[in-house]
């Protein structure tokens, strides 16, 4: 984009609509009884949208109705950063969910009963919210909201009414979803809206079927994408509908899976498009890419100016859009710089994320250079799941800057996934007790950054290191550990520790080449003698129980949890705390 000084406080945006609770299978099942495992993350295109901008460093606001249990606050939860004041909390109602299946490549909704299906438009105010969001304010909806219910369409229709009254700037992705209703119904709530939009998006299968319900000739559906025809229908419709800017975005496959994705905006003023600069990667997920899309071109436009849109714009939303893709969930975790790194990056020139220099060594480089920093790691291995959790926070808040979740411990898929969740990037989150290279299709999804074994699985360092994850495989002797660098181990764990000394350690790294190796001493370490390990040279130790407690292997209120919880109230918390201090120093 050109050079310009950002003002993240000029404008804020705010958005409506609904959120839900997004299940994806971790693996493909081709049948049978066997329990599946399940990603759960969130997903709604209007908060993605203000996740995303947050994570470029706009304000952004969240207007929508929750449950007030549990559920709710989960969705709340992964609003990070995003100002939720106005979301309205009722005590009746679910939190719409939707279960990718991608044997049947569909995907399943639930919403009929949600919160906000049901909750009542007088309930906001939008003269005050549309005045109160900000200095200068944005409102983007979509297309989904009004077809979910007629309290939903009140609402969305009452919003986009008042903010064409205070001259408010308003987009619309179209987002037509066949679950919810006809296009026809859609386009009858969008028509007497469409003169007051700063861009509408729609979809190429969508803009094939309004032209056809409206009599105008389409081209042959078995044209590819890039046939120019397709831009000029986009003319065509434009000018039709009066509408101030009209956005297509543009995907093809290759079979290697490779997405080439560009866009293409008409305008009073002519097409703009990034057909000839398209983005080039490898989506690790479908989903998320249209929202991050629209947060992009939403952040050129505050950046720049509503009045004001040219190539660069569309070249901001492809690439955030590209880059969101890159990590599983709905929600983009692009920051502007990484964002302005790779637009700087690819200046002018088709941009090929699957060139990008080795990302997954950049991300591994960064692990270990994290691991080695904190010194210390703590190793989670209970019983007790949601003690688990709570550990893990508190570790943090304690000075914790790096946590492992044994693969044995109880629910650890779950307790994986809320410390992925919940943890700040200052604490780096791995996984441990991996026995078998196919866990991490398992747990690399859930947004680990190392992972390792009491052994050396087959395969488990290259099925780590292909997806940025840190691999820590395991040894004893010389020998062992020597082969393991020769592998490509980054670090290797020292196990179990307890067998051996310090002083065996600090002798084998003062021969030869030997010392070049990154050692992680785990088994019997103690907050005693971590100093002892550090120096004979071990770049970071991995202590269980006798740092973290025992109190997480019983149930919550039994008497071994009260009495093993009481020693880490009246001892624990404060060793692991003067520990993390002076592993920070």
């Amino acid at each position: 984009m050109a050079e310009k000084a950002r003002d993240v406080d000029d404008c804020t945006l705010l958005s409506f609509g609904e959120a839900m609770i997004r299940y994806k299978p971790v693996e493909s099942k081709t049948g049978g009884s066997e329990p599946s495992v399940f990603l759960r993350s969130v997903g709604g295109d209007e908060l993605n949208v203000c996740v995303a901008q947050a994570k470029l460093g706009r304000k952004t606001q969240w207007v929508s109705v929750l449950p007030s249990g549990p559920m709710g606050k989960v969705v709340l939860d992964s609003a990070e950063n995003v100002d939720t004041s106005r979301v309205i909390m009722e005590e009746d109602g679910d939190v719409g969910t939707f279960t990718v299946l991608p044997q049947l490549k569909t995907v399943h909704y639930q919403r009929r009963n949600s919160a906000f299906a049901r909750h009542d438009p007088d309930c906001f105010n939008w003269n005050e919210l549309l005045t109160d969001a900000g200095v200068k304010t944005w409102l983007h909806v979509t297309g989904i909201t009004p077809m979910i219910s007629k309290p939903a369409f009140e609402s969305w229709n009452r919003a986009l009414h008042e903010a064409h009254k205070l001259f408010i700037p308003t987009s619309l992705d179209f987002n037509h979803r066949k679950q919810l209703g006809s296009l026809q119904q859609l386009w009858k709530y969008v028509q007497p809206h469409l003169n007051h939009l700063q861009v509408i998006v729609i979809s190429l299968v969508t803009l094939q079927e309004l032209a056809v319900q409206e009599g105008v000739p389409t081209p042959n559906t078995s044209l590819p994408a890039s046939d120019p025809r397709w831009v000029q229908l986009m003319q065509t419709l434009r000018s039709r509908w009066n509408v101030k800017r009209l956005a297509c975005c543009f995907k093809t496959v290759d079979k290697g899976d490779i997405q080439t994705r560009w866009s293409v905006m008409c305008t009073e003023n002519g097409v703009i498009s990034t057909h000839a600069l398209p983005v080039l990667h490898k989506p690790m997920d479908a989903l998320g890419g249209g929202s991050a899309w629209m947060a992009g071109l939403l952040d050129a436009f505050m950046t720049h100016g509503s009045d004001h849109c040219d190539v660069s714009f569309l070249r901001h939303a492809d690439l955030l859009a590209a880059l969101c893709q890159e990590t599983q969930g709905d929600h983009s975790t692009v920051t502007h710089s990484q964002l302005d790194e790779v637009e700087s990056l690819f200046s002018n020139k088709t941009v090929d994320l699957t060139l990008l220099p080795q990302k997954e060594d950049v991300l591994i480089k960064a692990s270990l250079e994290h691991l080695i920093s904190a010194r210390v790691i703590g190793i989670i291995r209970a019983k007790n799941a949601d003690a688990a959790i709570q550990r893990g926070l508190e570790l943090c808040r304690l000075g914790c800057r790096a946590v492992e979740v044994t693969t044995d411990t109880t629910d650890a898929v779950r307790v994986v996934s809320e410390l992925s969740r919940q943890l700040p990037p200052s604490c780096l989150l791995g996984v441990g007790t991996i026995m078998d290279s196919e866990q991490m299709s398992i747990f690399s999804p859930l947004g680990v950054k190392f992972a390792l074994s009491p052994i050396s699985p087959s395969g488990f360092i290259e099925a780590c290191h292909s997806r940025g994850v840190l691999a820590v495989p395991s040894g004893l002797t010389a020998n062992e550990l020597w082969s393991l660098h020769c592998q490509g181990a980054k670090l290797i764990k020292l196990f179990h520790a307890g067998t051996i000394s310090p002083a065996i350690l600090k002798s084998m790294l003062g021969v030869g080449p030997l010392k070049d190796m990154n050692i992680i001493p785990s088994g019997g370490i103690t907050p005693q003698n971590v100093d002892d390990w550090l120096n004979a040279g071990a770049r970071v130790v991995g202590l269980g129980s006798n740092l973290v407690g025992k109190d997480i292997n019983f149930p919550t209120g039994s008497t071994d949890y009260t009495a093993s919880h009481r020693e880490w109230e009246e001892t624990g918390r404060e060793a692991a705390k003067r520990l993390f201090t002076k592993a920070a120093s």
